[in-house]
């Protein structure tokens, strides 16, 4: 019986000097503000307020805060995680699907309604006819381009006990081009012209949910042979021989593999492109002039990269100014697929204006193209928000400063 007693108070102390360590590490070391692999902003101190006090609110406040901030949370996320992979074999782990050539992101259950789509759909076509015209008004011609994104390019590839929202994407992509059609909005549909390609593999990353540089490449030439044919014009257009693509050393930390803290092997790696013949620009963020580049690179070969290389991730605003007035200018908005579009869109106007509307809180899309008239605006999206109306699909309103 002493035994017992005398063991169970060894393993109570044990379990609190565990935790007394613990907490003095945890309240003693730096304090990260971002986690790299699941790429968000960890919770802050608390600030005490009277009112979130009296509710409750501060105390759960310091629960998410110790929660983000324990000594040892990245060690035990990643031994967590390498336990799904490699003993239990899970085939979702941290939301990612495993399939033998993609790591794509899970879906929840759902069920198609054909009429809440085309009611959506015809909601979504309204509101892009309307910024169709309000372009037209202030003198310049609208495009809409629709990219597939990683998933639903890659949807075949799911295990058929896992939802892959083909369905889905199938009958809203049917609806809204035929909305689209109907309205005389100016539609590209990179989906469709990758499938007339042959569906090639190398246009999305296989881990990561953006573009390559090679779908890039394809998808800002689409948009300007298209303007070009439209118009009767020659803008410039880079195509191959017009560049020197460079393949970066540093190992590429895609989207996908950040949540599996990179513990599935990948040889996989991000390239850039330089114009052969060299076209000077300034550039601005914000407002603010910044160095003359479209790519943020490290000045070593060994700190790993993400997809923020391109045109340094994703910025409100951004302006890059060639100073060649004989060239039309334009004006991209979207979130991040339009980054590594950007890289390449730029040499072929004199000005291109970059917005995301998640960020841009300044004035509403339709006073900015009021204020800056540009010749061409370009939407472009992917699959998963066409029937949206908020987001980079509101050009009326303004998003509220945070």
């Amino acid at each position: 019986m002493k035994r017992q007693k005398a063991a169970n108070i060894i393993f109570m102390l044990f379990f609190l000097g565990f935790l007394f360590v613990g907490m003095t590490v945890t309240a003693v070391k730096p304090k990260e503000t971002e986690s790299i692999f699941e790429n968000r902003t960890l919770a802050s101190m608390p600030v005490l307020h009277r009112e979130t006090f009296l509710d409750g609110s501060w105390f759960s406040q310091w629960e998410t805060y110790f929660k983000d901030h324990a000594a040892g949370r990245d060690t035990l996320l990643k031994a967590s995680a390498y336990i799904d992979l490699f003993v239990i074999k899970r085939p979702v782990v941290n939301d990612i699907v495993i399939t033998d050539r993609n790591l794509l992101t899970f879906n929840g259950y759902e069920t198609v309604d054909p009429v809440k789509i085309a009611d959506e759909s015809k909601a979504s076509a309204d509101n892009l006819s309307a910024l169709k015209q309000h372009v037209q008004d202030n003198g310049g011609q609208f495009y809409y381009v629709a990219v597939s994104g990683q998933l639903a390019y890659n949807g075949h590839e799911y295990p058929d006990f896992l939802s892959s929202r083909v369905e889905y994407f199938s009958t809203a992509l049917d609806c809204f081009k035929t909305d689209m059609a109907g309205r005389g909005v100016n539609l590209i549909d990179m989906g469709e012209i990758f499938d007339d390609m042959g569906h090639p593999e190398n246009v999305y990353y296989a881990t990561d949910h953006h573009l390559t540089f090679e779908g890039a490449l394809l998808t800002y030439q689409a948009i300007m042979d298209r303007i070009n044919a439209d118009n009767s014009l020659c803008l410039p257009v880079l195509t191959a021989a017009d560049i020197t693509v460079r393949e970066v050393a540093n190992p590429f930390l895609g989207s996908r593999m950040r949540k599996l803290f990179s513990l599935i092997s990948s040889e996989e790696k991000l390239k850039i492109a330089v114009p052969n013949q060299d076209i000077p620009f300034t550039r601005t963020n914000n407002g603010n002039p910044v160095a003359p580049e479209v790519y943020m690179l490290p000045d070593n070969t060994w700190d790993p990269v993400s997809y923020t290389v391109y045109m340094h991730g994703d910025i409100a605003e951004t302006v890059i100014d060639t100073n060649r007035p004989e060239l039309p200018d334009v004006l991209l908005v979207g979130d991040s697929y339009t980054n590594a579009v950007e890289c390449l869109l730029y040499t072929s106007f004199n000005e291109m204006r970059s917005i995301d509307l998640r960020w841009y809180d300044k004035t509403s899309l339709a006073d900015y193209i009021a204020a800056y008239q540009p010749d061409y605006v370009i939407v472009l999206r992917d699959y998963s928000v066409l029937l949206t109306l908020d987001g980079n699909n509101n050009w009326r309103g303004v998003k509220s400063a945070e």
